[in-house]
């Protein structure tokens, strides 16, 4: 009993979720038609009806930007109809004519939206503009019906079309661009191992471990700070500094690149980036409590030269109407860098690490005047 309950107080949002909300946006290019009118007419009313909405959104772009502006003005077909003694050319204009001048007033929307900035109260003097559009639209949809006697008056049929025609023109589109900035920023996280060359591998085992780094972007120009914790057992004794570092000995392996790379051959899937740059390797024991270790300390300073190569999840390819500029991406990453010692502890690492990453741009948003120039008709009918 319960369950039926429920179902039956469900039913009508059911209902209302699976209602398609059948709507047609405001075009200077597609002028209205008979057929976008799918409303079933009135018993007993002549004429038509159209039901209009205007609206606006609000895109974020970043922290620094202020926010993508956009209005729409939209026809209810679903609720819009024409009769069948109306089914004319003189009633198409009629209806035209008031989509147009719904078009202009959420111009003006935007307008004034967009003058609000970064303003704090952004929120609620946007719904305080929308509010008052409305008010303003509504009482200059009543002047227009009143003026043309609901479309009968053919010469103030003629008038309102010239000056809403004029007032679209007047009032340009102002069509939102994107633009990304020169500056991006990614983060990376992975794992890796290094590979001893030369007498370093008779010294110490193939080190491995995690690495966690930060890219800094100027257009194709990167510089990378990675540090990289690895771990590792030593496989021949050696002294460094009147200290000896015993056969066995567990030790840390921390590497510290910084790195300056170009984005080359910037595919939509993949992107290369070969660097140079300088990297610095600590050694330490593993068990730094333990008394003989104490004050143990190896460090390394030497040049590196790599390669990554990033492939996205999606596609990196720039597109004028996206508010962010950004990707995910599984990179791999080999370098190489001379170990400059002496003794047994010299040779090289031949360094390799995958994981995963994400990069982006934070993008500014401008809006280009876009006037709209419709021709009329030589005759109204």
């Amino acid at each position: 009993m319960n369950r039926l309950l429920f179902m039956l107080l469900l039913s009508p949002l059911l209902a209302t979720a699976q209602t398609t909300i059948d709507t047609l946006h405001w075009s200077a290019t597609r002028r209205l038609q008979i057929a976008d009118f799918h409303a079933p007419t009135q018993p007993g009313l002549g004429g038509s009806e159209f039901h209009y909405q205007i609206g606006y959104e609000v895109r974020p772009t970043s922290l620094w930007s202020q926010p993508a502006i956009e209005s729409f003005c939209l026809m209810f077909r679903n609720l819009s109809w024409v009769s069948e003694t109306a089914r004319n050319e003189r009633t198409l204009v009629y209806n035209q004519i008031l989509f147009d001048l719904v078009e202009v007033h959420a111009r003006h929307m935007k307008t004034k939206l967009i003058a609000l900035g970064l303003d704090k109260n952004f929120k609620q003097q946007a719904k305080q503009i929308e509010y008052l559009t409305n008010s303003e639209l509504g009482a200059e949809v009543n002047r227009f019906r009143s003026e043309t006697g609901g479309g009968d008056d053919l010469q103030a049929l003629q008038r309102w079309q010239r000056q809403v025609v004029k007032q679209l023109y007047d009032t340009p589109d102002l069509v939102t661009t994107y633009h990304p900035s020169k500056i991006g920023f990614g983060v990376f996280f992975g794992g890796g191992g290094a590979l001893p060359t030369g007498s370093l591998t008779k010294t110490m085992n193939p080190p491995a471990g995690f690495v966690l780094g930060l890219d800094i972007a100027f257009r194709r120009t990167m510089l990378m700070l990675h540090p990289t914790l690895y771990s590792s057992v030593l496989r021949t004794e050696f002294s460094h500094q009147n200290q000896t570092w015993e056969t066995g000995m567990a030790v840390i392996p921390a590497l510290f690149e910084i790195g300056l790379g170009q984005a080359v051959g910037n595919s939509p899937r993949i992107r290369w980036i070969p660097y140079v740059g300088y990297r610095l390797l600590e050694l330490s024991p593993r068990d730094r409590n333990d008394e003989r270790y104490k004050g143990f300390s190896l460090l390394n300073h030497a040049p590196t030269v790599g390669l990554i190569a990033d492939f996205m999840f999606n596609h990196n390819t720039h597109t004028a109407d996206r508010s962010e500029d950004s990707f995910w991406f599984v990179r791999t990453k080999l370098s190489y860098s001379p170990v400059l010692n002496t003794g047994p502890f010299s040779g090289g690492l031949i360094n390799l690490q995958i994981g995963l990453g994400g990069f982006g741009r934070p993008r500014k948003v401008s809006y280009q005047p876009n006037r709209t120039v419709i021709a009329l008709p030589d005759k109204l009918m």
